[in-house]
């Protein structure tokens, strides 16, 4: 879906397909996130548990070293208990006990050269040994194993050097104690060296249980949160339905709006053009007027007498175009009077309420107050709707541009006598003396603009018998003031008699 099919779509339709959105992204985000947590704890707990059980081991181990071996051989000179003198086997035997209740569990005390065949090191074990014997300032190792199908943490502990002592049993065959190769026979666990290291003890925990458990948990979450997002895109849906209804009657209200405005728009600058151009023919016209009937009269009253070296035919022509010029003339006039077939009865209420509410987002775009007290009943008068209007909007345009922030607009109705009125009053920078002589000429204006706009309102103003009225101060304020006759048909008539 592109974005101009997208941005078709109602407030409704959108949101739900952000919502749709925001939870595809999330989810394997979220996802990710919470299974790499619950796996990095597991593979924690398994590393501290670790630590626990190999700290017991070698506890055992220097248990049997420096307390239980000593006291033995002290009260058995000649002889050598293995299950309390050696420290691999009592580890060992100590290691399998703990480790039945962890059936899961794997621990070795994984050595190079055991006397216990079980204990003999596999390759990946002689790697680690290896390790601990090459690089001596590393004593712990851990990381990951598939083995026998399953999956391990693994966590490697080097064993001690071989002491002195320790080469009682493990030197010489021959001079071991012979409970020792009796047990173990004499082929492996001998001639070792003092301070080498031999071996290490290894714990294999078992992480695939705990990350099933992790992918477990992600999967129970998976599903709490599609739920959560299934109820939040069912309320949004059904509960909050006015809400979108609102947003769409609004958006269909600013568009009428603005489609209005546009239309207006394009209607003023249509008017001002053609204004302009009649307003300037008909000040040609009435310019042209007199010295054309002049000049007609004298070229009549001169055909009619015989005039020595003046062709009576020249004048013949002359008086032709001058007729045809009287009739331009007199078109011009029948243009203005012609206009009125467009005004009806109109509220002059209604046509102020409608234009503000136009302007009201440029009015809070600036900050600026605005006041409407209106009259309580209709104001009716002959009038060409669209023109009012435009004369309406373009006084108010004038008011928001001269007020700073913070300042007012007030918009007054009202009949005094036999009209009606208008008033539109703003805070703004006013204008000098000078200035308000001049605003009604074309073309003059104070803002850099064309100058046709309060010529083009008083023509309207004009045109519907009415009168502007403009009083202004610097750093005071403009009021304007629009006055109508409700009967000016009657009042025209009157004035013809």
């Amino acid at each position: 879906m592109n974005i101009y099919k997208l941005r078709s779509l109602g407030h409704k339709r959108q949101f739900s397909l952000l919502l749709i959105l925001i939870y595809i992204i999330s989810l394997p985000v979220i996802s990710t996130i919470t299974y790499f947590v619950l796996r990095q704890n597991a593979i924690n707990h398994a590393y501290q548990a670790s630590r626990l059980y190999i700290a017991a081991i070698d506890a055992v181990k220097q248990y049997v070293e420096d307390e239980l071996r000593p006291v033995l051989k002290k009260e058995l000179p000649h002889k050598f208990i293995l299950e309390g003198m050696s420290r691999s086997y009592a580890a060992g035997s100590t290691a399998r006990r703990i480790l039945q209740g962890f059936p899961d569990y794997i621990f070795k005390n994984a050595s190079l050269n055991p006397m216990n065949l079980k204990n003999n090191a596999d390759e990946f074990e002689r790697g680690i040994i290896n390790d601990f014997r090459i690089k001596k300032d590393i004593k712990e190792w851990k990381g990951f194993i598939s083995k026998e199908g399953y999956d391990y943490y693994v966590i490697a502990r080097a064993g001690s050097p071989v002491k002195e002592s320790c080469l009682y049993c493990h030197g010489d065959p021959a001079a071991a104690p012979k409970e020792v190769t009796k047990r173990y026979g004499t082929t492996s666990g001998y001639y070792m060296k003092a301070g080498e290291v031999v071996d290490a003890f290894i714990v294999y925990i078992p992480i695939h249980i705990p990350l099933a458990n992790a992918r477990k948990a992600v999967a129970i979450f998976i599903g709490i949160y599609t739920v959560f997002f299934g109820i939040i895109f069912w309320l949004i849906n059904k509960r909050f339905g006015w809400f979108y209804e609102k947003i769409e009657l609004d958006k269909k209200t600013i568009e009428d709006i603005s489609k209005e405005v546009l239309n207006l728009n394009h209607e003023m600058e249509d008017i001002v053009a053609e204004r302009t151009m009649g307003m300037v023919g008909l000040r040609i016209a009435d310019r042209i007027r007199n010295p054309v009937t002049v000049i007609g009269g004298l070229c009549r009253q001169l055909s009619k007498k015989e005039m020595e070296g003046i062709p009576k035919d020249k004048l013949e022509d002359i008086l032709s175009e001058c007729q045809k010029m009287e009739k331009i003339v007199a078109d011009f006039d029948e243009l203005v009077r012609s206009k009125r077939f467009l005004f009806k009865r109109e509220d002059l209420n209604e046509i102020a309420l409608s234009t503000v509410r136009l302007l009201e987002h440029e009015v809070k775009d600036k900050a600026i107050g605005l006041a409407v007290n209106l009259y309580e009943k209709p104001l009716m008068f002959n009038a060409n709707r669209q023109l009012i209007k435009i004369a309406i909007r373009h006084v108010i345009s004038n008011g928001i541009d001269a007020t700073a922030p913070g300042g007012q607009i007030t918009i007054l109705s009202g009949i005094k006598e036999e009209n009606i009125y208008l008033t539109i009053t703003d805070t703004g920078k006013g204008m000098t003396s000078e200035e308000m002589h001049r605003i009604f000429e074309p073309f003059y204006s104070t803002k850099g603009r064309i100058g046709m706009g309060l010529p083009l309102v008083r023509q309207i103003i004009s045109e519907h018998m009415g009168e502007i009225v403009i009083d202004s101060n610097p750093n005071i304020g403009t009021t304007v003031r629009f006055a109508f006759p409700t009967r000016w048909m009657e009042k025209e008539t009157a004035a013809n008699e």
